[in-house]
């Protein structure tokens, strides 16, 4: 039976990224060779996003919506920044 969406999935899969970010940049500050930081954060993401529950189809959308949301906020600071600079 599949399980049953909801928000404490998808907030699973959000974590999932924010975790594999911070454990980045901990690993990275703490002279981890870059190679291995990237597999060791591949395989801490890959084990929570099989763990929120979800179909693949799922997690791929999310992540979709997730880089959505950075592109527009990377814009918007990115002309935020411009605009300052031209002041």
């Amino acid at each position: 039976m599949p399980k049953i969406v909801n928000d404490k999935n998808i907030r699973y899969v959000e974590g999932a990224v924010l975790s594999m970010l911070r454990l980045r940049r901990y690993l990275l500050s703490r002279g981890v060779d870059p190679e291995e930081v990237d597999e060791r954060i591949k395989k801490q993401a890959i084990g929570m996003l099989e763990a929120s529950g979800l179909s693949k189809e799922k997690i791929v959308e999310i992540l979709i919506e997730l880089k959505l949301v950075v592109e527009v906020l990377i814009e918007l600071v990115s002309r935020e920044m411009i605009q300052e600079s031209g002041e």
